[in-house]
Protein backbone atom coordinates (compact mmCIF):
# COMPACT_ATOMS: atom_id res chain seq x y z
CA UNK A 1 0.00 0.00 0.00
CA UNK A 2 1.57 3.36 -1.04
CA UNK A 3 2.77 5.47 1.89
CA UNK A 4 0.39 8.34 1.10
CA UNK A 5 -2.65 6.08 1.09
CA UNK A 6 -1.51 4.31 4.25
CA UNK A 7 -0.93 7.65 6.00
CA UNK A 8 -4.32 9.00 4.96
CA UNK A 9 -6.08 5.83 6.01
CA UNK A 10 -4.23 5.72 9.33
CA UNK A 11 -5.06 9.34 10.08
CA UNK A 12 -8.71 8.79 9.25
CA UNK A 13 -8.81 5.64 11.37
CA UNK A 14 -7.34 7.41 14.38
CA UNK A 15 -9.72 10.34 13.92
CA UNK A 16 -12.69 8.02 13.79
CA UNK A 17 -11.49 6.14 16.88
CA UNK A 18 -11.22 9.41 18.79
CA UNK A 19 -14.72 10.39 17.69
CA UNK A 20 -15.98 6.97 18.76
CA UNK A 21 -14.41 7.47 22.18
CA UNK A 22 -16.23 10.77 22.61
CA UNK A 23 -19.55 9.54 21.28
CA UNK A 24 -19.59 11.91 18.29
CA UNK A 25 -22.03 9.87 16.20
CA UNK A 26 -22.89 12.64 13.73
CA UNK A 27 -19.27 13.39 12.81
CA UNK A 28 -18.61 9.68 12.39
CA UNK A 29 -21.11 9.49 9.55
CA UNK A 30 -18.34 11.11 7.54
CA UNK A 31 -15.22 9.50 8.99
CA UNK A 32 -16.42 5.94 9.45
CA UNK A 33 -18.21 5.77 6.11
CA UNK A 34 -15.04 6.96 4.31
CA UNK A 35 -12.70 4.27 5.67
CA UNK A 36 -13.50 1.30 3.44
CA UNK A 37 -13.83 3.33 0.21
CA UNK A 38 -10.30 4.63 0.83
CA UNK A 39 -8.97 1.08 1.12
CA UNK A 40 -11.04 -0.04 -1.85
CA UNK A 41 -9.53 2.68 -4.05
CA UNK A 42 -6.08 1.30 -3.32
CA UNK A 43 -7.09 -2.31 -3.90
CA UNK A 44 -8.79 -1.38 -7.18
CA UNK A 45 -5.44 -0.11 -8.50
CA UNK A 46 -3.75 -3.51 -8.13
CA UNK A 47 -3.66 -6.39 -10.63
CA UNK A 48 -6.21 -9.19 -10.38
CA UNK A 49 -4.85 -12.30 -12.02
CA UNK A 50 -6.83 -14.88 -10.05
CA UNK A 51 -9.93 -13.08 -8.82
CA UNK A 52 -8.50 -12.26 -5.38
CA UNK A 53 -8.83 -8.51 -5.87
CA UNK A 54 -12.48 -8.85 -6.85
CA UNK A 55 -13.24 -10.82 -3.70
CA UNK A 56 -11.37 -8.37 -1.49
CA UNK A 57 -13.23 -5.45 -3.06
CA UNK A 58 -16.51 -7.25 -2.44
CA UNK A 59 -15.47 -7.81 1.17
CA UNK A 60 -14.62 -4.14 1.60
CA UNK A 61 -17.93 -3.16 0.01
CA UNK A 62 -19.91 -5.33 2.40
CA UNK A 63 -17.80 -4.03 5.30
CA UNK A 64 -18.70 -0.49 4.26
CA UNK A 65 -22.38 -1.44 4.32
CA UNK A 66 -21.86 -2.89 7.79
CA UNK A 67 -20.07 0.23 8.99
CA UNK A 68 -22.91 2.43 7.82
CA UNK A 69 -25.55 0.15 9.34
CA UNK A 70 -23.82 0.15 12.72
CA UNK A 71 -23.91 3.93 12.81
CA UNK A 72 -27.61 3.47 13.51
CA UNK A 73 -29.10 2.41 16.81
CA UNK A 74 -31.24 -0.52 17.88
CA UNK A 75 -31.58 -4.20 17.09
CA UNK A 76 -32.46 -3.70 13.42
CA UNK A 77 -29.30 -1.69 12.76
CA UNK A 78 -27.19 -4.28 14.57
CA UNK A 79 -28.78 -7.12 12.61
CA UNK A 80 -28.14 -5.31 9.32
CA UNK A 81 -24.52 -4.74 10.28
CA UNK A 82 -24.15 -8.38 11.31
CA UNK A 83 -25.50 -9.58 7.96
CA UNK A 84 -23.24 -7.26 6.00
CA UNK A 85 -20.12 -8.33 7.85
CA UNK A 86 -21.09 -11.98 7.51
CA UNK A 87 -21.12 -11.46 3.75
CA UNK A 88 -17.76 -9.68 4.00
CA UNK A 89 -16.20 -12.63 5.81
CA UNK A 90 -17.52 -15.02 3.18
CA UNK A 91 -15.81 -12.89 0.52
CA UNK A 92 -12.57 -12.90 2.49
CA UNK A 93 -12.81 -16.67 2.97
CA UNK A 94 -13.02 -17.02 -0.79
CA UNK A 95 -9.93 -14.86 -1.28
CA UNK A 96 -8.00 -16.56 1.52
CA UNK A 97 -8.77 -19.97 0.07
CA UNK A 98 -6.67 -19.06 -2.96
CA UNK A 99 -3.49 -18.60 -0.90
CA UNK A 100 -3.59 -21.44 1.64
CA UNK A 101 -0.16 -22.59 2.81
CA UNK A 102 -0.88 -24.94 5.71
CA UNK A 103 -0.23 -22.41 8.45
CA UNK A 104 -2.87 -23.92 10.74
CA UNK A 105 -1.03 -27.26 10.79
CA UNK A 106 2.23 -25.51 11.59
CA UNK A 107 0.69 -23.39 14.36
CA UNK A 108 -1.75 -25.71 16.12
CA UNK A 109 -1.48 -23.85 19.43
CA UNK A 110 -2.55 -20.55 17.83
CA UNK A 111 -5.35 -22.28 15.95
CA UNK A 112 -6.52 -23.95 19.16
CA UNK A 113 -6.51 -20.56 20.88
CA UNK A 114 -8.86 -19.20 18.21
CA UNK A 115 -11.23 -22.13 18.73
CA UNK A 116 -11.07 -21.69 22.51
CA UNK A 117 -11.80 -17.97 22.17
CA UNK A 118 -14.82 -18.78 19.99
CA UNK A 119 -16.13 -21.21 22.61
CA UNK A 120 -15.64 -18.78 25.50
CA UNK A 121 -17.22 -15.90 23.61
CA UNK A 122 -20.29 -17.91 22.68
CA UNK A 123 -20.62 -19.17 26.24
CA UNK A 124 -20.66 -15.57 27.50
CA UNK A 125 -23.04 -14.29 24.83
CA UNK A 126 -25.48 -17.21 24.65
CA UNK A 127 -27.76 -16.16 27.54
CA UNK A 128 -27.73 -12.50 26.47
CA UNK A 129 -28.40 -12.46 22.73
CA UNK A 130 -32.13 -13.32 22.73
CA UNK A 131 -33.66 -13.30 19.24
CA UNK A 132 -30.22 -12.69 17.74
CA UNK A 133 -28.75 -15.84 19.30
CA UNK A 134 -28.57 -17.90 16.12
CA UNK A 135 -27.33 -15.06 13.87
CA UNK A 136 -24.64 -14.22 16.43
CA UNK A 137 -23.46 -17.84 16.58
CA UNK A 138 -23.40 -18.09 12.77
CA UNK A 139 -21.52 -14.82 12.49
CA UNK A 140 -19.02 -15.78 15.19
CA UNK A 141 -18.35 -19.06 13.41
CA UNK A 142 -17.69 -17.27 10.11
CA UNK A 143 -15.41 -14.80 11.91
CA UNK A 144 -13.38 -17.57 13.55
CA UNK A 145 -13.18 -19.44 10.23
CA UNK A 146 -11.86 -16.30 8.53
CA UNK A 147 -9.22 -15.81 11.25
CA UNK A 148 -8.13 -19.45 10.88
CA UNK A 149 -8.02 -19.12 7.09
CA UNK A 150 -5.88 -15.98 7.47
CA UNK A 151 -3.51 -17.92 9.74
CA UNK A 152 -3.38 -20.70 7.16
CA UNK A 153 -1.93 -18.36 4.54
CA UNK A 154 1.32 -17.98 6.49
CA UNK A 155 1.32 -14.34 5.37
CA UNK A 156 2.20 -12.34 8.52
CA UNK A 157 0.10 -9.34 7.48
CA UNK A 158 -2.95 -11.40 6.64
CA UNK A 159 -2.65 -13.58 9.74
CA UNK A 160 -2.36 -10.51 11.98
CA UNK A 161 -5.36 -8.98 10.23
CA UNK A 162 -7.47 -12.05 10.91
CA UNK A 163 -6.49 -12.05 14.58
CA UNK A 164 -7.25 -8.34 14.98
CA UNK A 165 -10.61 -8.72 13.25
CA UNK A 166 -11.55 -11.46 15.68
CA UNK A 167 -10.42 -9.33 18.63
CA UNK A 168 -12.31 -6.27 17.39
CA UNK A 169 -15.60 -8.06 16.86
CA UNK A 170 -15.27 -9.91 20.15
CA UNK A 171 -14.90 -6.63 22.04
CA UNK A 172 -17.85 -5.18 20.12
CA UNK A 173 -20.05 -8.16 20.95
CA UNK A 174 -19.11 -8.17 24.62
CA UNK A 175 -19.98 -4.50 24.90
CA UNK A 176 -23.13 -4.64 22.77
CA UNK A 177 -24.65 -7.45 24.83
CA UNK A 178 -23.24 -6.12 28.12
CA UNK A 179 -21.25 -9.27 28.82
CA UNK A 180 -18.16 -7.34 29.90
CA UNK A 181 -17.02 -3.81 30.73
CA UNK A 182 -14.06 -2.73 28.60
CA UNK A 183 -12.74 0.80 29.22
CA UNK A 184 -12.26 2.72 25.97
CA UNK A 185 -13.96 -0.12 24.14
CA UNK A 186 -15.45 1.93 21.29
CA UNK A 187 -12.07 3.35 20.32
CA UNK A 188 -10.38 -0.03 20.75
CA UNK A 189 -12.94 -1.68 18.48
CA UNK A 190 -12.25 0.80 15.71
CA UNK A 191 -8.46 0.77 16.05
CA UNK A 192 -8.28 -3.02 15.86
CA UNK A 193 -10.91 -3.17 13.11
CA UNK A 194 -9.28 -0.60 10.83
CA UNK A 195 -5.86 -2.19 11.31
CA UNK A 196 -7.34 -5.60 10.50
CA UNK A 197 -8.93 -4.41 7.27
CA UNK A 198 -5.73 -2.71 6.10
CA UNK A 199 -3.57 -5.75 6.84
CA UNK A 200 -5.94 -8.17 5.10
CA UNK A 201 -6.46 -5.95 2.05
CA UNK A 202 -2.78 -5.11 1.64
CA UNK A 203 -1.59 -8.63 2.39
CA UNK A 204 -3.89 -10.22 -0.19
CA UNK A 205 -3.36 -7.76 -3.02
CA UNK A 206 0.19 -6.41 -2.74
Amino acid sequence: MPRRTLTAYGALAVTDALLAATGSRRARRLTKSALMPLLAARVASTEDNDGTRTLVLAGLGMSWAGDVALLGEGEAAFAAGLGSFLAAHLCYLGALGKVRRGGVRRRPVVAAAYVAAWCVLNRLLFPRTGKLRLPVIVYGTALAAMALAALDTENPKVAAGGALFMASDSILALRTFEAATIPGGDALVMLTYTAAQALIADGLTS
